[in-house]
């Protein structure tokens, strides 16, 4: 009985000395008074990068499909005020070139036209541009159907008129640059003159998507070019 009393005072002396020795949790932290405790937010996600190099819908042409030729007019200048400029310009010249000239002049008013979209682009970085699609619409909206993109050219001051573009930009350039565009499905639309059109189109630009669109009023012209339909 002696050992037995001597054996449990030993090992309730262990369990207590064992307990002596291991360490006590960290206390909780208590909200003081007036002190607000702080959570961690996570960090924002950053904004996608913005393209550097801006695309712009100048002019479209809604007409017929004349072999996928170019347009054989200037492209229209980006700046209101040059725009004014040189449309006040274009105007007196071709009016001089007509009344000098009225065969000629008749001959163009007659030229077939061909569906085409111009733009301008102002070149942040060396980029790489490629049409990924183009739609028509309505005034209410519709679509009328995509129109396909191809014989990219680029305007040259030097030769004054369109010629053959690689679709590429360098840095601190801008371009005007012209698509030839599938002429739209007339004889499904129904009389085309006098209605406002919409077209949209997106641009892969150095990889980024860029949408741009421009609104087109079609005015019933005094004469139509020969095997033209109406």
């Amino acid at each position: 009985m002696k050992r037995l009393a001597l054996l449990l005072v030993v090992v309730a002396g262990c369990a207590h000395e064992t307990a002596g020795n291991e360490t006590p949790p960290p206390p909780t932290p208590k909200p003081q008074p007036g002190v607000a405790l702080v959570t961690p937010t996570p960090a924002p996600t950053p904004p996608a990068p913005k393209p550097t190099t801006r695309v712009e819908l100048t002019a479209v042409t809604l007409a017929d499909d004349c072999g996928g030729t170019p347009p054989w007019s200037a492209p229209v200048k980006t700046a209101k005020a040059a725009t004014a400029l040189s449309d006040e310009s274009n105007t007196k010249a071709k009016a001089k070139s007509d009344s000098a000239n009225p065969v000629a002049g008749a001959r163009a008013k007659r030229r077939c036209e061909q569906t085409s979209m111009q733009l301008a682009i102002i070149a942040g970085d060396a980029s790489n541009i490629q049409v990924k699609s183009v739609e028509l619409f309505d005034e209410t909206g519709k679509s009328l159907g995509t129109l396909s993109a191809s014989k990219p050219t680029r305007w040259s001051d030097a030769s004054g008129r369109y010629d053959a573009w690689d679709e590429t930009v360098v840095a601190g350039s801008t371009s005007s640059v012209s698509y030839v565009l599938t002429q739209p499905k007339w004889d499904q639309i129904g009389n085309r003159w006098n209605r406002t059109y919409t077209l949209k189109t997106v641009l892969s630009v150095g990889g980024v998507d860029q949408p741009a669109q421009k609104d087109v009023m079609l005015t019933a012209p005094t004469s139509l070019p020969p095997n033209v339909k109406t």
